[in-house]
């Protein structure tokens, strides 16, 4: 078994080296092994402290008594530098109070933050107070993780601007909008938990967020209402997992009207949901000419099984994506079924596509 290496375990020739760099030492000098240790480390000291470049990673705690001083430190050693934060709760605070004073420490440096990363288990909309009159005119990138249950919860954000931003990555909350920032958005992850609502911010993104390349909605119902998307990319939706309806799936792929939509991920599809869609030849509000890859999941027990084959309609190639290249079935319901018709009745016998399946325990392999 090896013993780390440390710097107490390294030759004295080596640390007398590295002493001597630089510096005028007669040849042939002998010093004791705990004199030239003490040099190193002062002048990896020096170079520490002295290299802005390794001040600019801020990971705090804010429960800490110290958080100021911490902080302070970061931003005085950083000089010019910009640089990434996060604050974390290390344990709940019981006040939220408490949190919004902590955080307050980094706002007259809000200007030097290009990342921001939150991690609360306090009310948001009192923990995050002090982020909302201020303009934080070098920030890039802004996650936000809360578990409290506040329900419908929704925060002003930077109301005094935020030009550089353009990634939002939100858990719990729902960004208040309009804002002035909300235009140079690019990628918007907005995740909520299992008992909560939408809202019916559709058209609200729509309006304001017309740049979004990248879109994650967690919970998505019909409600939301129309989102037109002219330069979006890339969109992964959850579903509610208690709606049954055979329609539904198409109901939600006629909200996204996204011309330019290559990839597609939706969470909690059942396998009577995908066979509606792909036997279906228009939608009524959406089209997806550009459409590529196209991922369905179930993440949920359901009594699709159960329907008798004979009551099931034969599947078709999914004429609604013409440019579609892979199709992926992950713990999907219906597998052999969905598969069978897929490769089976592709335009002209021929599969144009890559199929990708990954079997649930109780469905089997397809």
């Amino acid at each position: 078994m090896t013993h780390p290496t440390t710097i107490l375990t390294l030759p004295n020739e080596l640390l007398l080296a590295i002493v001597a760099a630089g510096q005028e030492i007669v040849e042939g000098q002998q010093l004791k092994p705990e004199w030239t240790c003490s040099q190193v480390c002062r002048r990896f000291r020096d170079v520490i402290v002295g290299a802005p470049g390794l001040w600019t990673l801020i990971d705090l705690d804010l429960h800490s008594d110290s958080l100021a001083d911490i902080a302070n430190l970061y931003f005085t050693r950083s000089q010019a530098c910009l640089l990434s934060a996060t604050l974390r709760e290390s344990k709940d605070i019981e006040k939220d109070t408490f949190v919004a004073e902590q955080l307050s420490v980094i706002v007259p440096h809000i200007h030097r933050i290009r990342q921001l990363r939150l991690f609360l288990s306090a009310n948001p909309q009192t923990a995050l107070a002090p982020l909302r009159p201020i303009n934080a005119c070098n920030l890039e990138r802004l996650e936000i993780r809360n578990t409290v249950d506040v329900y419908d919860a929704t925060l002003e954000l930077f109301s005094a601007g935020a030009e550089m931003l353009g990634f939002i990555g939100i858990e719990g909350i729902t960004p208040y909008f309009p804002v002035p920032w909300a235009a140079a958005l690019t990628h918007l992850d907005l995740l909520r938990r299992e008992e909560w609502k939408s809202r019916s911010w559709g058209p609200t993104i729509s309006t304001h967020c017309p740049s979004l390349a990248h879109l994650s909605l967690c919970m998505v119902e019909i409600s939301i209402g129309q989102l037109h998307l002219p330069c979006l990319k890339t969109l992964h939706i959850s579903l509610l997992d208690s709606v049954a309806d055979q329609s539904h799936l198409l109901a939600i792929f006629d909200l996204f009207d996204a011309p330019a939509l290559v990839e597609f991920t939706i969470i909690n599809t059942h396998g009577d949901q995908i066979l509606v869609l792909f036997n279906s030849t228009t939608l009524p509000h959406s089209s997806f000419p550009a459409l590529t890859s196209l991922t369905f999941v179930n993440a949920s027990l359901c009594h699709c099984e159960e329907i008798p084959d004979d009551a099931l309609p034969i599947t078709s190639a999914p004429p609604l994506f013409p440019l579609l290249s892979s199709l992926s079935l992950i713990h999907q319901c219906l597998m052999p079924h969905l598969v069978e018709g897929v490769l089976s009745q592709g335009r002209g016998g021929r599969v144009r596509y890559s199929l990708e399946c990954i079997p649930s325990k109780t469905t089997g392999a397809a």
